[in-house]
């Protein structure tokens, strides 16, 4: 009998660093992406206006550099669900200010809304519903978590308007193939186009996801942004028991890299069970966020005159900032609908379709590169918000032109804060009045938008 030991074959699938299907084509976040591209350019000494990141740039409020500092020794592990504080605040934030149904037990913190969403994607069952144009996240977010994504046309013709009809649409085509969407992934103001549910809108999307058993992701980071013509409506006022509410520090209090976020779930039986799931899956994946920025966070949501003020007052200039482009682009012949939140805007440069083509620019990423290359703005193409190629839309983000490029964080704090003291001079319902805030980057990006434009309309044919 021979003593030698078999060895089952080799699969050709054993090599090492062998990459998992789901993220061996995963492409890195547009968004971070063209933040680096910007970076390199600039090193390299090429001025390049910035459209391509949206970022809430203001000062961090003194109140919470304060809380923060008092909480800087604190160095152990909070719960997996977050402070018990710090939940019971946004619990009691949520419902004063959305008039939302939310207590501390239904509430969970995270290092970031991101990872949030990314949790629920993986303990949601079915697959998931994403409108075009969406967030850049969204879809890979899915994707990783081993979901099919459907994606629901939305009407470019009425602000990019999500609407019943495309909803049943997306829902007869997935289940046709196959398909089981479960989850509706909605973003309300939206990015990138600063859309914004009417009241009216949100209530049919509730309605209609209730009466087909769809949980509603509502990813609300923006809220607080509101332009102050549309009041913010969540669904989750028409649908609680079935909507799971998304938001952070990010964007109303200018602390994007706190990454500190939380989700709200319904209070139901169903709601405690997909808590003990997020809960479940966050231990595993992050253990808790960092306590000194629990500590700190919970000034944020608690409430306070002046903290109510500064986030009125970032509404107002990042309003004011995108009134102002939206009117250059409008003037210049671009299509693009008028946001009603956040610091996007969504134009579309199909007017030029013909004069671009003879540039050699068909698609959106073509004519991202284009502007980028040739004129120096950085922006983001459709294509990266589940767009067709040939869609010629472009996102652009106004939050990182409120301070000249290359000056000093001192100097740009100076220049932040005085604009945010002159915001109470603006209309506050996002039109553009008599007082005009001092924005330099802003105006010329604006021109240099006309100037393209212009071109293209002189150009020979």
């Amino acid at each position: 009998m021979s003593s030698q030991v078999h060895q089952p074959p080799r699969r050709a699938s054993s090599a090492p660093l062998a990459l998992n299907a789901n993220a061996a084509d995963a492409p890195v976040s547009a968004t971070l992406r063209m933040t680096e591209a910007v970076a390199a350019r600039r090193a390299a000494g090429q001025r390049t206006i910035h459209l391509g990141f949206g970022e809430a740039s203001f000062p961090l409020p003194v109140a919470l550099r304060e809380a923060l500092a008092r909480a800087a020794t604190r160095t152990e592990y909070a719960p997996v669900l977050g402070l018990p504080a710090l939940r019971a605040a946004i619990a009691s934030y949520l419902t004063r200010t959305r008039a939302l149904t939310a207590t501390p037990a239904t509430v969970a913190v995270g290092p970031g809304s991101k990872p949030m969403l990314y949790v629920l994607m993986c303990v949601l069952a079915g697959d998931a519903l994403i409108p075009t144009p969406s967030w850049v996240s969204y879809a890979p977010q899915a994707r990783l978590a081993g979901k099919n994504v459907y994606r629901v046309a939305t009407d470019p013709g009425d602000n990019h308007r999500l609407t019943r009809e495309g909803l049943d649409d997306a829902l007869q085509a997935a289940r046709s193939t196959g398909g089981d969407p479960r989850v509706l992934v909605v973003n309300t103001p939206s990015n990138p186009t600063g859309g914004m549910f009417a009241a009216t809108d949100a209530e049919k999307i509730a309605t209609w996801a209730r009466g087909e058993g769809i949980t509603i992701v509502s990813d609300e980071i923006y809220a607080e942004l509101a332009h102050g013509w549309r009041p913010h409506t969540s669904p989750a006022q028409f649908y609680p028991e079935g909507t799971v509410v998304t938001g952070g520090m990010s964007k109303a209090f200018s602390a994007g890299g706190w990454r500190l976020g939380y989700v709200a779930l319904p209070a139901t039986s169903e709601g405690e069970r997909l808590m003990a799931a997020v809960r479940s899956l966050a231990s595993e994946l992050w253990s808790s966020a960092a306590t000194p920025l629990q500590q700190a966070a919970i000034a944020a949501f608690t409430y306070d005159a002046e903290m109510e003020r500064y986030v009125r007052r970032s509404a107002q200039v990042h309003a004011h900032a995108v009134a102002r482009l939206h009117a250059a682009l409008t003037a210049a012949g671009a299509l693009c609908p008028r946001p009603a939140g956040a610091f996007y805007l969504y134009p579309d440069f199909a007017p030029w379709r013909e004069q671009l083509a003879h540039r050699g620019v068909s698609t959106s990423t073509e004519l991202a590169t284009h502007l980028l290359e040739h004129w120096d703005v950085a922006t983001l193409p459709a294509i990266d918000f589940g767009e067709s190629p040939d869609a010629l839309r472009l996102r652009l983000a106004t939050s990182m032109l409120y301070a000249p490029a290359g000056t000093s964080a001192v100097e740009q704090e100076a220049i932040l804060n005085d604009l945010l003291a002159q915001a109470d001079d603006l209309p506050g319902d996002g039109t553009l009045g008599t007082h005009m805030l001092a924005l330099p980057a802003l105006d010329e990006a604006a021109a240099r938008l006309a100037e393209f434009t212009a071109a293209l309309a002189g150009a020979a044919l």
